[in-house]
């Protein structure tokens, strides 16, 4: 009996004798190839992910859930370096991949050639010089200057004329002024203050396409949990309940995890640094700074050290890293909002971004915290907000909760002149009473006060309380912070804290 072989004749021959449009084509997408079919398979063959290109092109899929994640994997490496659709149709064909589905299914192939350029974030340049793309509103962002070579640092250090760096676009945030693309971004609090669950949170709203997260504005991309503390078990189980919250069917499927246990901190991030590769990961959360490092937190080296083996190489990919980690138990006399990640001053020194969350209220089946920027190396820190998490057998789901005036006055991320203000928004006040209300001293509530009042900011309402003069607000305030920044109109500043002398009020 003869086997009918009629359909790998025809994928054959669809491979390599479909016509050819030409060497230079235009694509139906508006781009012209700059290179023909050959050198794109060249410079795929000569890149660092090497082993993948060659992998599929075989026709390799043992890497993949299905065929059709391979299909996708492989056009959107090719994707880098051409964004011709015609070429990208005839490259696939060309390779050990093609299958009677991609011949006989136009709208399977469009649909994989416009997923791989819809995710694409940088292009090939010959000079390897910055790389640029188009965020969703249209505006040039910057994957920062590569001062690299291929994703890894020169053998020695390389003299860069900045003049000759092309200039960059707006700064990449994968959270709007939280959490930096390319850079690392720490994550601190108490025990039990939610911090994995907000990460988790945050993960799924970047992996699932969603426009925000409590109100910020997200990147989409994928992302990689790499776990030193729990399993992938207990973490899918987080993630379902997080998902039904949101209203998701199924956890997104560009949110990949990489459980550390039982693995060395170098087998653990060599690791995530080739899935990063593999995957083209955006974000990379891990959890948990302490377990990771497998050093002494406190010891300045050890923390040096851990950063610039471990997280610089991700960061030197144009990956960010958002690190989660613990703090010391508060002690009689300390302040929450004064303390930082535990250990070394480096841990905070050497992230870009740093936020502290603190519990709240705490109730049945609910858990109000609060998130804190407490550093922002390139640009005004975000104004703090609450998220009530409430907590089912089923479900996880989160609210951002806007703070009082009252509650903000608290926040000594704020500026003096700012925090006295919000405590004069509920009404008239002592200088004592604002002072208890923020936790100012009181010599500086005054200093701060004689400043507002020559700003006609604040007048007194004539009533005294032994030498002390009763204070209200005599315009209306402005807003603080307006889409993640001062208010222009605000000329408000941190000018009258150090102050010298008396004040009048």
């Amino acid at each position: 009996m003869i086997r009918d072989r009629s359909e790998e004749l025809h994928t054959f021959h669809a491979r390599h004798f479909a016509e050819q449009v030409g060497e230079h084509p235009v694509s139906t997408n508006g781009h012209r190839s700059e290179r023909t079919d050959e050198e794109v398979e060249q410079l795929a063959r000569g890149a660092r992910n090497s082993a993948k290109f060659e992998t599929l092109n075989s026709g390799d899929i043992s890497g993949y859930v299905s065929h059709s994640e391979a299909d996708q994997a492989y056009v959107s490496l090719l994707a880098f370096y051409t964004q011709d659709e015609e070429q990208l149709d005839r490259l696939y064909r060309r390779s050990g991949l093609c299958r009677q589905k991609w011949l006989d299914r136009p709208d399977y192939r469009h649909r994989t050639i416009t997923h791989a350029l819809s995710k694409l974030r940088e292009t090939y340049t010959p000079d390897d010089g910055a790389r640029m793309v188009v965020g969703g509103n249209g505006n040039v962002v910057s994957r920062r200057p590569n001062l690299y070579r291929d994703g890894t640092r020169d053998t020695n250090p390389e003299v860069v004329r900045l003049a000759e760096v092309e200039r960059p676009g707006l700064r990449r945030y994968l959270c709007q002024d939280l959490v930096l693309a390319a850079y690392v971004t720490l994550l601190h609090g108490d025990g039990g203050v939610a911090k994995s669950l907000l990460a988790l949170a945050l993960a799924v709203a970047v992996t699932g396409n969603s426009e925000e997260w409590l109100g910020r504005r997200v990147e989409n991309g994928r992302v990689l949990y790499l776990d030193f503390e729990l399993d992938a078990e207990e973490q899918a189980r987080r993630v379902h309940q997080l998902c039904d919250g949101a209203g998701l069917k199924m956890p997104p499927k560009d949110l990949l995890y990489m459980s550390a246990v039982g693995h060395t901190t170098r087998e653990a991030f060599e690791a995530a640094r080739k899935a990063c590769t593999e995957h083209a990961v955006e974000l990379l959360i891990v959890d948990s700074y302490g377990v990771a490092l497998h050093g002494d937190a406190e010891h300045a080296r050890d923390v040096i050290g851990f950063h610039q083996e471990c997280l610089e190489p991700l960061r030197a990919l144009g990956i960010g890293v958002l690190v989660i980690d613990h703090q010391s138990r508060l002690q009689a006399g300390q302040s929450y909002q004064q303390k930082g990640a535990f250990g070394s001053v480096y841990k905070g020194n050497l992230a870009r971004s740093v936020i502290q969350v603190e519990a709240t209220e705490r109730g049945e089946g609910t858990l109000t915290v609060r998130l804190r920027q407490k550093k922002h190396n390139f640009g005004p820190l975000a104004e703090p907000f609450s998220v009530r998490l409430t907590f089912s057998e089923e479900t996880v789901t989160l609210e951002a909760v806007e703070l009082k005036a009252s509650e903000l006055a608290e926040e000594a991320t704020l500026t003096a002149p700012e925090r006295v203000r919000l405590a004069l928004e509920d009404g008239p006040a002592y200088p004592w009473e604002i002072s208890e209300i923020t936790g100012i001293p009181l010599k500086t509530v005054k200093n701060v006060l004689t400043g507002l009042r020559k700003q006609g900011v604040v007048e007194t309402t004539g009533q005294t309380e032994g030498q002390a003069q009763q204070v209200r607000l005599s315009v209306p305030r402005p807003k603080v912070y307006r889409d993640g920044t001062r208010d222009t109109n605000d000329s408000l500043t941190n000018m009258y804290v150090n102050k010298q002398g008396e004040a009048e009020f």
